[in-house]
């Protein structure tokens, strides 16, 4: 008597029919996951040239002012207690505040396409040195029983340097600072609004970050690559 268990031919077809379904399964989600790989790289290679060239035509803008009028009261000793002499005067100043774009690169750059929002990270805004307007001193008062030429560009000059000084910490204020972020995060949305759509892009969100900007628990920006390491990773499985 033969032990030999004989082979069911349905059994064995029906191996192969599963067989060849898993991997016909398999190849669709390669070839889904591989287009999806591949529109994601054609979106952040556009996406990088979009920056780029926008950026390279505006690397600088001027986000926004904080200006008024400073009452400076100096003092100058002369060369003995009876030269001394004192001087109020009112200066009218002027602050920009400053975005330099010039440092950006596609590693400052995030993609949700899900979202279809773009994140952009840029540096904090500056403010540029206090302009004085000399032009426009007032002299509220000058004091003493005899003021030198010496002595009167003496007071003039330090009057000037107190201006700046004062000028400059109003300027860094943070209700100034705010401000002028906030201005830059709608210019920034705002200079790459017409590119994007230009480019094929359609309808994108634009969120703009500072270095100093969190991200809150809905977010996923921490985990999402940014442009930058797409396109490398595009590079390195060719």
């Amino acid at each position: 008597m033969d032990d030999r268990v004989t082979p069911n031919p349905d059994r064995r077809r029906w191996l192969i029919v599963a067989i060849v379904a898993l991997l016909a399964v398999a190849a669709f989600y390669a070839f889904q996951r591989n287009r999806a790989q591949q529109e994601e790289y054609q979106t952040s290679l556009g996406l990088a040239r979009v920056l780029s060239a926008t950026f390279e035509k505006q690397s600088k803008l001027n986000v926004g002012q904080v200006k008024g009028s400073l009452d400076v009261t100096t003092v100058d000793p002369g060369m003995v207690r009876l030269l001394r002499s004192a001087q109020k005067v009112t200066l009218p100043y002027a602050v920009d505040y400053q975005l330099d774009l010039s440092g950006l690169d596609t590693g400052d750059y995030r993609w949700d396409a899900k979202r279809r929002t773009l994140r952009v990270a840029i540096p904090d805004v500056v403010p540029t040195r206090p302009n004085i307007d000399e032009t426009q001193r007032r002299t509220l008062a000058t004091g003493g029983i005899f003021v030198t030429r010496e002595a009167f560009d003496n007071l003039n000059r330090r009057a000037a340097v107190l201006a700046t000084r004062t000028a400059n910490a109003e300027a860094n204020k943070p209700k100034h600072l705010n401000a002028a972020r906030a201005n830059a995060r709608k210019a920034v949305a705002s200079l790459l609004k017409a590119p994007l759509s230009v480019a094929g892009l359609g309808d994108v969100t634009v969120e703009v970050a500072f270095p100093f900007d969190g991200v809150s628990a809905g977010e996923h920006w921490d985990v999402s690559p940014s442009i930058a390491e797409v396109l490398a990773e595009h590079q390195a499985q060719r």
